[in-house]
């Protein structure tokens, strides 16, 4: 699968008083109408018994320069640390740096294999700044800069 190019995001939520997220690199549209999304999220992740229960979370797409922000929710720690973030209208943090916001409500989970596939329904979304998006593939971030000219 590290052949195929997928979209990276940022998935955020709030629990017991404080700000959690994770990196996810299988986000796809599932539905238009109603908006619907999915991810999928590693067993092994320690992170997301975390946000598990939470009704609401962010997925924040991420644009093409946000690499460093990607790694930094891929690690342990405070990912927090040094990110500016706002609350969503669900207090759910949109990170500032982030290509696109979809704020969305948990619809369904369900055990595939070794991960846990997340649907969820779009209840808001914002497109933040005009950017390319980051792009995962073999193993890296695809460069899609010299292939296309930034959307304006």
């Amino acid at each position: 699968m590290r052949h195929v190019p997928t979209p990276v995001a940022i998935v955020t939520t709030t629990r017991e008083g404080g700000a959690v997220g994770l990196t996810v690199g299988s986000f796809a549209a599932v539905s238009v109408e109603p908006a619907m999304i999915t991810f999928f999220v590693d067993n092994a992740s320690t992170t997301w018994p975390k946000m598990l229960g939470s009704p609401t979370f962010v997925v924040n797409i991420l644009g093409h320069d946000n690499g460093a922000l990607c790694r930094a929710f891929s690690r342990q720690g405070d990912r927090f640390a040094d990110v500016d973030w706002a609350p969503s209208s669900t207090g759910d943090p949109i990170l500032s740096d982030a290509f696109v916001a979809l704020q969305c409500r948990m619809h369904s989970t369900q055990q595939l294999g070794d991960h846990i596939q997340v649907v969820g329904e779009v209840i808001a979304s914002a497109v933040q700044r005009a950017t390319l998006p980051l792009v995962y593939f073999r193993r890296d971030f695809l460069d899609l800069a010299h292939l296309v000219q930034t959307p304006g």
